[in-house]
């Protein structure tokens, strides 16, 4: 069904991304980086942080239209600067492992059984005990998910959130109630096609699922945006038609795997780190043929390691390291269009207030909280 919405959504988002020029896609990407970093969880300064220091990794290497090196300590390996594959591996498969090991986990769930097919079934049917509550959670996921840099973490809290706050039996979550799996895994299916579309559209992703989209559509020669609804208008609705196929053939696939695939979670974690890690350094060199790359990786789980275990965001430095590039674009085409002001037009000041918003409503809803507080007082 998400998929269907965003089809039906393509003529009326035509129009808007037409009035978008250079300036406005220059302080897009900084609303996506902000939204991603305020609303993945944790401190928002940590999240803008981590997204900044995005944009500085993807400036390393030979900037074609200026001409300089920048950031390469004279290293050939870096004039090139570095590639996505070996950052997200780093950041979201090496840093995983390296926090299970910390923990001193045997195996991710050690007590996980065998799950038989009617178990499955049972679940099959509380979805449908519970339709109206998927339906619910599908529209406010797909919803969510149009908003860029947002991704999938929010919607799945929203959703889990309004499932708790209409269910008959709140103070039972967190216990296993299936209302609770129910409602975000329907979100976090629907955002996706959402997600889609806001990528394709205005090239901002909505998470760092996207963001690897996004690089694959830049690999091809295809760039995300305004454009490619017009030039690319049939590849963008085969996707769009090609997520609603890989909701059901996954489903498909899920129904009849899941018995055998939670056994997986009790592997001890002595098989299952050399094996991952010998799979992530293998893809690493298949796809940039550099043993460089191997440091890369190591660096960057090193560095995803640290960002977990301190609250920084690993999905907006992915961000703003995918987009760095083409924010140094837009911002340079707009400087040398529009002078240094190239952001005093209508939509680019109503982004940069939005964003402002955005990052402060932490601090104006404790300080309307502390104010109530005040005057409630005798």
């Amino acid at each position: 069904m998400p998929a269907f919405l965003a089809l039906a959504m393509v003529p009326l988002v035509m129009p808007i991304i037409m009035v978008f020029g250079q300036p406005e896609m220059a302080i897009l990407i900084l609303l996506g980086i902000s939204f991603l970093a305020a609303l993945t969880g944790g401190s928002a300064i940590k999240g803008i942080i981590a997204g900044m220091l995005g944009l500085l990794i993807s400036f390393i290497g030979y900037h074609s239209i200026t001409g300089v090196h920048r950031f390469d300590f004279n290293a050939t390996f870096l004039y090139d600067g570095i590639e996505l594959i070996p950052i997200a591996l780093g950041l979201f498969g090496l840093s995983e492992l390296f926090h299970l090991v910390m923990r001193g986990r045997t195996a991710i769930a050690p007590k996980a059984g065998t799950t038989r097919l009617s178990d499955i079934l049972v679940g099959v049917k509380d979805v449908w005990r519970h339709r109206w509550l998927w339906f619910r959670s599908t529209v406010i996921g797909y919803i969510i998910g149009i908003i860029p840099g947002v991704g999938a973490e929010v919607a799945t809290w929203v959703c889990y959130g309004q499932a708790k706050q209409t269910s008959k039996h709140p103070e039972k979550f967190g216990t296993g109630m299936v209302e609770g799996v129910i409602a975000p895994e329907a979100a976090n299916n629907a955002k996706e096609a959402g997600s889609l579309l806001t990528t394709m559209a205005l090239g901002i992703p909505g998470s760092a699922i996207m963001a690897l989209f996004l690089a694959a559509f830049l690999m091809v020669g295809v760039t995300p945006g305004p454009r490619m609804m017009v030039e690319h208008l049939p590849l963008a609705l085969t996707l769009l038609l090609g997520i609603a196929l890989a909701n059901i053939v996954g489903g498909i696939i899920c129904l009849f795997a899941a018995p055998h695939l939670v056994r997986v979670a009790s592997v001890n974690l002595d098989f299952l780190f050399p094996g991952i890690l010998s799979i992530a350094l293998v893809g690493v060199y298949v796809a940039t043929l550099s043993p460089m790359n191997f440091i890369t990786v190591l660096i960057f789980g090193i560095l995803g390691l640290l960002m977990k275990l301190y609250g920084y965001s690993r999905p907006a430095l992915l961000l703003g390291f995918v987009l760095g590039g083409l924010f140094e674009n837009y911002s340079l085409l707009s400087i040398k269009i529009y002078g240094p002001l190239f952001f005093a037009r209508p939509i680019p000041l109503t982004l940069l207030v939005i964003m402002a918003l955005l990052l402060s409503y932490p601090h104006l809803k404790r300080g309307i909280n502390n104010l109530r507080r005040r005057f409630s007082q005798p």
